[in-house]
């Protein structure tokens, strides 16, 4: 059975408008750049991941003013309906910091990939505020180096039985031409260091797809299945799409193929201490441009 770490309302209200709230208890001198922390979105109780992450910035860079956007329209406006708490987008956030006083502000996105939500939301977004000058930090897999990184990372989680098991790395996807490129060369980094072992990466929206991977997993001859999210957070697309119960979800159409035993993992990226790490260096280097700047 999969687990589900469960928060009361009352504690993920207080979640929500922590995150939310346009100042910080410690707020920094205006002449220090301020960082804004770009995400997704949900409106599931794994916001707690985007209040973990905060804490990771806040040690690593206690000096600065920290707020947060968040790129999904459709994830605001249910939060909006459902919790009644107002989450911004980035033009919103970074107009706040202007009207602050701030000039420089630093944002990190908290995206796998370099894909649409990256380019639209964040980098056209962030060139909307005149007399604002904005460094932005990478997505996650954003280079050759940041790739085998994390895959150094994920090693370390991996079971070490990979002939009896199968890892199941289950992204979300990207309609772009970059984004997809993103994801297939960090699949075929995997084939790489585990050409003979069963370690497979699927998306729940594009390439590599979900058939791809329920083939190789059938080949396999594996017993057991561990199903991971390659995301930085397990919400929706973790319990409905992935670990949930419906027909169509990935859970389902392995045991459609064999009486796997499934192994959900519950926690997404943004709980590795080490994938935390390589966000926090990309925000060092964005920080970094505008300190040569001043």
């Amino acid at each position: 059975m999969v687990k589900r770490i469960r928060f009361g309302w009352l504690s993920l209200a207080l979640i929500f408008s922590v995150i939310s709230a346009p100042w910080t208890l410690n707020a920094a001198s205006t002449a220090t750049p301020a960082i804004v922390l770009a995400a997704f979105g949900t409106s599931m109780e794994a916001f707690e991941t985007y209040h973990h992450f905060e804490a990771k910035v806040k040690a690593r860079f206690p000096d600065y003013e920290i707020r947060w956007a968040f790129t999904s329209h459709k994830v605001r406006h249910k939060v909006a309906q459902e919790k009644g708490q107002k989450l911004n987008d980035l033009p919103t956030t970074l107009r706040e910091l202007k009207a602050a006083g701030y000039t420089r502000v630093a944002v990190q996105s908290l995206h796998i990939v370099p894909g649409d939500e990256w380019e639209k939301k964040v980098v056209e977004e962030s060139r909307k505020i005149p007399g604002l000058k904005v460094a932005l930090g990478k997505p996650l897999l954003s280079s050759k180096e940041d790739q085998d990184k994390v895959l150094q990372v994920l090693a370390g989680t991996f079971p070490q039985d990979l002939k009896d098991k199968a890892v199941v790395l289950v992204a979300h996807g990207s309609p772009s031409p970059e984004g997809t490129a993103a994801y297939l060369a960090f699949n075929r980094l995997l084939r790489s260091h585990y050409p003979h072992q069963n370690v497979f990466l699927g998306t729940v929206e594009g390439k590599p797809t979900r058939q791809e991977v329920m083939a190789a997993v059938k080949q396999s001859k594996a017993a057991t299945v561990v199903l991971t999210p390659f995301l930085f957070l397990a919400g929706e697309h973790v319990a409905k799409d992935i670990l949930g119960d419906d027909p169509e979800s990935w859970k389902s159409e392995l045991l459609k193929q064999k009486a796997y035993r499934i192994e959900g993992i519950t926690k997404g990226l943004g709980y590795q201490e080490g994938i935390v790490n390589i966000y926090l260096d990309h925000l060092a280097q964005a920080l970094k441009s505008l300190e040569e700047v001043v």
